[in-house]
């Protein structure tokens, strides 16, 4: 079966969860200790408010977590705003190409950021998806002692 991602996704999806400033903290440490959890990443993007990005990974499934204040999260492009799936992939550029050709609205071009580079596709009306190119791997395995996190709850 052909796909727009054939021969260029890394991984499995991670679901999309915002959550306000502090919030996250509880969750992140749930996850772990409750779900069997890692810390993949932890890193912000100033451009967009300094939200925080956690990447937490889980046999169970896993999450891209964004902290960013609501009244910030307002003041994003729509398709940051209601994104709800991302998927890693080798090449932005590449899925576009079969994105395109299939009739996929591209919402955001490919754009670097801390990252590597990510971009947006709705694959159906209210439904977006992010593509993320993760070449910057001094983000990875960060150390979760230094996070901060609660006890388990």
């Amino acid at each position: 079966m052909s796909t727009i991602f054939d021969d260029h996704i890394i991984g499995a999806p991670y679901e999309r969860v915002f959550f306000e400033p502090g919030a996250e903290l509880q969750y992140v440490r749930n996850y772990i200790d409750l779900l069997g959890g890692t810390v993949e990443y932890d890193f912000r993007i100033a451009e967009y408010f300094s939200l925080r990005v956690i990447g937490l990974q889980s046999p169970l499934g896993n999450v891209s977590l964004v902290a960013i204040a609501a009244e910030d999260r307002a003041k994003l492009p729509a398709f940051i705003q209601n994104t709800n799936t991302m998927f890693v992939v080798d090449s932005i550029d590449a899925v576009y190409d079969k994105a395109r050709a299939a009739g996929i609205p591209i919402l955001q071009p490919r754009t670097e950021n801390i990252m590597g580079a990510q971009g947006r596709l709705e694959i159906a009306p209210g439904y977006i998806l992010e593509l993320a190119e993760a070449t910057n791997e001094s983000l990875f395995h960060p150390d979760v002692e230094a996070m901060g996190l609660p006890a388990s709850r």
